[in-house]
């Protein structure tokens, strides 16, 4: 039997015909059932089109185009089409656990992150940027499989898509965990150098952060937000140089306060009377 109809019939079975590993891009203009079911190997599914929901043991994901699941073997798992009229697309690359092994070195840094896998869902939401970068680097996965290309060469666009997902996967298993690691440092940075111009903007930059997520996960760790935490903190200092004897206007500077107005309005709005007020109760 053809080697490309043997692939495209076990595939349909949701079987493996090589030993090491397995890139399909599928597009059907309808789908057939698939019923639960599980593997030996890893699954790294991307949907890209159509109406699914798809189901992993007990978690339930409503697809949207972008969406990769990560699969671990022995996972229970099965695609649902609502509705059998509309063209179903995906990327799945398997891959086989001893060639998993073989290719992740001494460290087995790959496989400690895959068995993390689950602990918080399977789910990966890639957009923008990174979608394009995974599609692009599958494309190229399934192109060099196609050609059997070099072993070496295989093996480091695998290993690169795999990181690659696995790095998406760590922002989103910590999102949803709820333990932004990045916001103790944002805090210590704020209060080193809380005299200098500080903005959103920077922040995100130096910590590789986007201001969204910023924003949301500071909030939820301070109840404050980054703003009004720069200002309290710069008020705090400011008291604190005006009880010593710094005049107003000196403190207001040193605490970062590019004018005199500005500082005033934020030192009456933090402790409702004016610095000077401020002095002569001090």
């Amino acid at each position: 039997m053809d080697n490309k109809v043997e692939m495209m019939r076990r595939n349909s079975a949701q079987l493996m015909i090589y030993d090491d590993f397995e890139a399909h891009h599928t597009r059907d203009p309808y789908f057939h059932a698939v019923e639960f079911h599980a593997h030996d190997f890893l699954e790294l599914y991307l949907f890209l089109d159509g109406n699914v929901t798809y189901y992993i043991e007990d978690q339930v994901y409503e697809m949207c185009p972008g969406d990769l699941l990560i699969i671990p073997p022995g996972k229970m798992h099965r695609p649902v089409l609502s509705s059998g009229q509309a063209a179903y697309e995906r990327m799945v690359l398997w891959v086989n656990l001893e060639y998993l092994s073989r290719i992740d070195g001494e460290s087995g840094a790959l496989q400690q992150r895959l068995s993390r896998v689950g602990e918080n869902g399977y789910g990966v939401p890639l957009r923008g940027d990174a979608l394009i970068y995974t599609t692009v680097l599958f494309s190229k996965i399934a192109e060099l499989q196609a050609q059997n290309a070099d072993a070496e060469l295989m093996t480091g666009a695998i290993r690169l898509y795999l990181w690659s997902v696995l790095e998406a996967y760590s922002l989103v298993e910590s999102d949803v965990r709820g333990e932004p690691e990045v916001i103790p440092q944002v805090i210590r940075y704020i209060t080193e150098h809380y005299n200098e111009p500080i903005t959103l903007d920077d922040i995100a930059v130096r910590f590789f952060i986007s201001k969204s997520y910023l924003s949301r996960h500071f909030k939820a760790y301070t109840n404050s937000t980054v703003y009004a935490y720069i200002m309290a903190l710069r008020i705090t200092h400011a008291r604190r140089m005006i009880r010593e004897g710094v005049p107003a206007v000196e403190a207001g500077r040193d605490c970062g306060f590019s004018d005199y107005s500005t500082f005033y309005k934020a030192f009456k709005s933090q402790t409702g009377i004016s610095p000077q007020q401020f002095k002569a109760r001090a």
